[in-house]
């Protein structure tokens, strides 16, 4: 009975640490995501600034970065979910 316990303890741990790995893997993603959605309007709106300062259009470039620093996010997101939702619903498809 201990030789049993003994095989199976190993196989225990490795799908522990298979679960572990996806899940690290997961938060990872996520952050970046996070981490690409605000780059992407910080330095949109660092583009739309300077344009301002420059030609004296202010604050129409800062609002028009902005604007398309959030839709270049709200992007990377729409796509980040697509891929986590196949993702997760081939996980759950038992075929």
């Amino acid at each position: 009975m201990e030789e049993k316990n003994k095989k199976k303890w190993p196989e225990n741990l490795r799908d522990w640490q298979k679960s572990q790995s996806e899940t690290y893997r997961t938060y990872i993603k996520t952050s970046a995501v996070g981490l690409e959605f605000a780059l992407a309007i910080g330095i949109s709106a660092l583009i739309g600034y300077y344009l301002d300062q420059r030609f004296g259009g202010s604050p129409w470039g800062l609002i028009i970065g902005m604007l398309i620093g959030v839709l270049a996010g709200v992007k990377r997101l729409w796509i980040f979910s697509k891929e986590y939702l196949k993702k997760s619903d081939s996980d759950d498809d038992p075929t």
